[in-house]
């Protein structure tokens, strides 16, 4: 009876340990196994596909059996039936999570999702703070910049993208990610002293800033909110810097691709009259490129990506630094009103409505007389 008991529990640890294995966005396998999700690549169009054993997979071009992906590398290349057409079989990230999802909302892509990690300063062992899911764009990238002793602790207010961004979670390997269906603007955030960071994407971030502080450590942390128009980033600095945050920024971050292409140029004429008279005669010949030569040229995408929007950072002092400040406030408004008390009062003033009654009537006795 131990021998069993011991060799169940040593097969269930070793089952839990081979699914830990498998794909994840955090860390994967070396090869492609069931139930593991592929991006998939053909003519410049990223997909996403979970594998499932004895599934197809059906182009216009032809078919890819599934059973035929299990066991092959990352980054490998499959023909379908018919050698008709060729796809890459690539592993799941987060960057190309962001370009391959299925939309829900508005996601943030590669350049603001930089800008947001580098800026809150995440590290490995972080807890983050996020009120919006969405479509889980910037999720998964904060999972993986936490990594597996962090934490990101993420709120969605709509039901139905809640439960779909779960089973994602759930599907994708995300287990340092808990998702919660809540709306922080009016009951404010899941977590209480334990956040590094806190993130927003929110339609009014200016009415989360007070339950963002309830979120922080008591050292304090970073903040970071994410607005389309600039009437959201007025509103919203205006109440970071009435609940006394530090160091409040604004960026926009916008992204210019250049493309590379080949061009022919006329190769200029350097030499003597028979060189000259040779070069004509190439020239004038039909099919003949002898005289040309071919140069690289680069210049910038004319379908470049516009605004999507702005980046607000604030840093949120320690709660010691915070309390001093104020007793320091306290005390010199307390001795600006002792000072103001303490002002001896001139009887010498000058009683103006009595002066001008006064003159009044030396002027009506002048004008009797």
């Amino acid at each position: 009876a131990n021998y069993r008991t011991e060799r169940s529990f040593k097969l269930s640890y070793y089952n839990e340990y081979k699914s830990y294995l498998r794909m994840s966005f955090v860390s994967r396998s070396q090869t492609i196994c069931e139930g593991d999700v592929v991006i998939v690549r053909r003519d410049n169009i990223l997909e996403p596909l979970t594998i499932v054993r004895n599934a197809e997979y059906q182009l216009t071009a032809g078919l890819y059996r599934h059973n035929d992906m299990i066991g092959k590398p990352w980054g490998c290349k499959m023909y379908s039936h018919n050698k008709k057409q060729i796809i890459t079989l690539l592993a799941p990230t987060p960057e190309l999570w962001t370009l391959s999802l299925p939309h829900r909302t508005q996601i943030l892509y590669a350049p603001d999702i930089a800008m947001v990690t580098l800026m809150l300063e995440l590290r490995q062992g972080s807890v983050v703070v996020e009120s919006g899911t969405g479509s889980g764009s910037l999720t998964h990238a904060l999972a993986r910049a936490v990594g597996s002793r962090g934490h990101v602790h993420t709120h969605e207010f709509h039901e139905m993208r809640y439960k779909v961004a779960m089973e994602e979670f759930k599907s994708h390997g995300l287990r340092n990610v808990s998702c919660y269906h809540r709306n922080v603007c009016l009951d404010g955030f899941n977590v209480s002293g334990l956040a590094d960071a806190v993130f927003l994407d929110l339609p009014s971030p200016w009415d989360v800033v007070v339950h963002a502080i309830k979120a922080f450590r008591p050292e304090g942390g970073r903040f970071c909110s994410f607005s389309p128009c600039i009437e959201q980033i007025q509103k919203t600095c205006l109440e970071l810097e009435k609940q006394g945050f530090e160091e409040i920024q604004t960026f926009e971050c916008l992204e210019r691709q250049y493309q590379l292409s080949r061009k022919r140029v006329h190769q200029p004429y350097i030499g003597n009259e028979r060189h000259k008279k040779f070069r004509l005669e190439q020239q004038n010949t039909p099919n003949n490129d002898t005289w040309q030569q071919v140069f690289l040229k680069s210049g910038p995408k004319k379908d470049a990506v516009g605004h999507t929007g702005y980046l607000t950072f604030a840093t949120l002092p320690p709660k010691a630094e915070i309390s001093q400040d104020a007793n320091i406030e306290n005390k010199n408004q307390a001795s600006i009103s002792e000072q103001q008390s303490s002002e001896p009062v001139n009887d010498n003033r000058i009683d103006i409505d009595n002066l001008e009654n006064n003159n009044n009537e030396s002027a009506t006795s002048d004008g009797q007389e």
